[in-house]
């Protein structure tokens, strides 16, 4: 599920290394971002996660010099890609799977709103 991200300069210089990242994992929407992580499997959210956790901080850095309404292509892609890690997180660190146990997938629960403006 992990791919090489089709646009030129996906993301900001210096963080080309989550690059193979990008198409699968900076979904647009809190919903996106968590249908992702409940459909990968543990491999796929294992690499992401060893990829993102080192650069977070770094990239958090980054992305506070710029108002979030009014951030550039590759830093929305950014940030989008740094909302999936705590996806990741869950499953990695808390579940040990991708999706709680027991719980029914796929879900009928949709989030209609998340963090703005990256909902």
């Amino acid at each position: 599920m992990q791919m090489q991200s089709s646009l030129p300069n996906s993301l900001p210089a210096g963080f080309e290394a989550l690059e193979p990242f990008v198409d699968y994992w900076a979904g647009a929407t809190n919903d996106i971002r968590w249908d992702r992580r409940a459909r990968a499997s543990m491999a796929e959210i294992r690499s992401f996660y060893d990829a993102a956790v080192p650069r977070a901080d770094e990239g958090l850095r980054y992305l506070e010099q710029f108002p979030l309404d009014a951030m550039p292509d590759d830093a929305i892609r950014l940030l989008r890609l740094l909302l999936s890690l705590p996806h990741a997180a869950m499953a990695v660190e808390f579940h040990g799977q991708p999706r709680a146990a027991a719980s029914p997938f796929p879900h009928g629960m949709h989030i209609g709103r998340g963090p703005w403006p990256q909902g």
